[in-house]
């Protein structure tokens, strides 16, 4: 949306950085509740995740090696701990040393963005009078039956019922109003814009099963807009069942698959060509951050991709899933049996998510430390009631969180740390008995310079996944209903995928019944650097640049552009609501890759994940006063990980 008039600095908050121009104004709804616009950033659209101004003095250390110039104000204000980093694992940290020590006990936290949560970015809107809550980052909480004893009892303190999810997720929304999965296939790569109804795609699809089914293979093969050889690859994918490593043993079949690309694994053996290939390219995205040709091809199995149905990794029927054993719920309901695929590595269903996602985690954990920040007292008030963001950071409070605030510096002395932040171009200086460093694990060299060198290059080992969650208001969602979809699979396109949130509805909070009423829905770019000869991480370091030098009117531009290929004429602008990018140049947690990390290890991973053959566990040492706590050192991008991390970096500060 180029040509736009001049506009004030009213203007600007009311409608143009909240996206577009909503028919309640955000400034207007937000001042209506006494809440401050200008200092509420879950309401801000635009570019947000590692939005401009976050990151700035973080690259300036870097760049001049940990070095800086400008005069330091001595705050002369001392803390029992302070923890740098204001997500999960930084606020798990500060409510676990609350919780363990004497209720005195002084807490600052310090976080580089505008917000707290981290990667459990809050995003709100207000489309048509109605509010629509969604997330920037971390979606849900995983398999929640398998978390450490830690994480589970967290949960419990902070009020999270899960059984509650089983009746608040409505699991026949999209069968009942015949929407399906489905993939867009553009014009530029394949000579047509179209989409495919039930195509099938990876095993978190909700109709995997249903469309990983023969039958449904052999019938929407002849739709896609493929080579008839292609689509005789495709479909020989699903259905060959040959097994092309007979001599060799299950653990032989999973080491030689592990070691080879999935595109590898398609070409000697299903002599899969390159118009197939890319269909599948960039499927998984979003949970490797890099295409198939940096993926392992048991890595992929693992995700539900197709090509291993005759390797005796499952059942003859194609599925390891036992028979009527999909959940474990006291009633068993056919709809979930019939409709939700597996988690990974439970019987859960992934049905765990907040309306704004694991913000809602993030959130109560901030009114756990201070309650008067946000009202309520349980899961289901949280998700309506608003921060006031004022009361974060007050003189005489026991914790508080400052945001906008870089730290440059953690520095061991004889008492204690001492912690250098920039805020508002400013330095400042605090101290405290112990601190936990719950940032990201590349820049803690450049904050302790003085940490040994093993452990510095075992902390930069880890480069972080970047990634762009784009969440879209629309003041109603028709173009959905006249294409069918509620999620669709966009191979060869910048956003490779897009789907309807969750259907959930919690406390006040109503899921859209009607396809009049407002909805937001979610797209997904991973920047990657196929077919360069780069590594996994290499591939990281390149494309966080790629991302950070796209305007906010380029991601527009990009979304519109797929829109309009994919609904054609039903896509209308003007029933766009509000946009938010969510931009994170450092996104997902470090996980290893046995396609480039098997050397580093000697050929082989260690069964645990604490062995110290790991980067992330020589890196996540103790140093003097100062413990590491993050996802990051957990070597896992889920929320278990960073959770369990804070809870060992506050054993060691306590025993230290």
């Amino acid at each position: 949306m180029k040509d736009k008039p001049a506009i004030t600095r009213r203007d600007f908050i009311n409608g143009v950085s909240y996206g577009l121009a909503a028919s309640v104004a955000p400034i207007d709804f937000l001042e209506a509740k006494n809440i401050d616009p200008y200092k509420y950033p879950p309401a801000l659209t635009g570019i947000r995740g590692n939005h401009p101004g976050s990151f700035d003095h973080a690259h300036r250390l870097a760049l001049a090696g940990g070095k800086y110039y400008e005069e330091v104000i001595d705050l002369g204000e001392t803390n029992d701990l302070i923890v740098v980093g204001a997500g999960i694992s930084g606020l798990s940290a500060s409510y676990f040393y609350q919780e363990r020590t004497e209720s005195n006990q002084k807490i600052l936290i310090l976080d580089n963005h505008d917000d707290f949560g981290g990667h459990a970015k809050r995003n709100e809107f207000q489309v048509n009078g109605r509010e629509m809550l969604t997330y920037g980052g971390s979606q849900s909480i995983e398999s929640p039956s398998y978390y450490e004893d830690v994480s589970k009892k967290l949960m419990t303190d902070l009020g999270i019922d899960f059984q509650k999810f089983y009746t608040a997720y409505d699991f026949d929304y999209f069968k009942s109003r015949g929407l399906n999965s489905s993939f867009y296939f553009n014009e530029t790569t394949f000579g047509q814009n179209k989409i495919v109804h039930n195509v099938p795609g990876y095993r978190y699809d909700i109709n995997h099963k249903k469309n990983t089914k023969p039958e449904n293979i052999q019938k929407v093969v002849k739709k896609m807009p493929i080579s008839d050889q292609s689509k005789k690859e495709f479909s020989k994918l699903f259905l060959d069942r040959t097994d092309f490593f007979p001599e060799m043993t299950l653990e032989e079949k999973y080491y030689y698959l592990d070691s080879i690309s999935y595109e590898d694994y398609l070409k000697k053996y299903h002599k899969v060509g390159d118009e197939v290939i890319g269909v599948f390219h960039s499927m998984l995205w979003a949970l490797w951050g890099v295409g198939t040709e940096s993926i392992p091809a048991f890595g992929a199995f693992s995700d539900g991709l197709p090509g291993f149905s005759g390797l005796g990794f499952t059942d003859e029927d194609d599925t390891s899933e036992p028979e009527n054993q999909m959940y474990d719920l006291s009633t068993y309901d056919e709809n979930i049996e019939e409709y939700m695929s597996k988690n990974e590595i439970s019987d859960e269903p992934y049905i765990f998510h907040f309306p704004d996602g694991n913000a809602t985690i993030a959130r109560l954990l901030v009114r756990k430390m201070i309650p008067n920040s946000i009202a309520g007292s349980t899961m289901e008030d949280i998700v309506t009631a608003k921060a006031d963001y004022s009361q974060l950071d007050l003189s005489g409070q026991r914790v508080n969180i400052r945001l906008d605030s870089t730290v440059i510096s953690a520095k061991n002395t004889n008492d204690g740390v001492e912690v250098i932040y920039v805020k508002q171009g400013k330095l400042y200086k605090v101290s405290g008995k112990k601190c936990i460093l719950a940032c990201y694990n590349g820049i803690i060299p450049n904050l302790c310079p003085d940490l040994p060198k093993k452990q510095k290059e075992a902390l930069k080992y880890n480069v972080k996944v970047p990634l762009v969650w784009v969440q879209v208001a629309m003041k109603n969602w028709h173009m959905f209903a006249k294409k069918g979809i509620s999620r669709a699979i966009c191979p060869k396109s910048f956003f490779n995928n897009m789907y309807i949130d969750f259907p959930v509805s919690i406390g006040e909070y109503q899921y859209p019944q009607s396809f009049d009423d407002p909805v937001v829905f979610l797209m997904n770019h991973v920047p990657t650097r196929p077919y360069e000869g780069l590594t996994n991480r290499e591939q990281h370091r390149k494309g966080r640049y790629d991302i950070l030098k796209l305007s906010y009117q380029d991601y527009e531009d990009k979304i519109f552009n797929q829109l309009k290929g994919m609904f054609g004429s039903d896509f209308r602008k003007e029933d766009v609501a509000g946009i938010t990018v969510n931009r994170w140049a450092h996104g997902y947690s470090y996980e290893y890759n046995s396609l480039f990390d098997s050397d580093f290890f000697d050929g082989s991973m260690p069964d645990s994940m604490n062995n110290e053959r790991y980067p992330h566990v020589i890196g996540r040492k103790p140093f003097g006063n100062i413990s590491i706590a993050n996802s990051d050192s957990g070597g896992s991008a889920y929320v278990d990980a960073a959770i369990v991390q804070a809870d060992r970096a506050v054993n060691e500060i306590l025993s230290g």
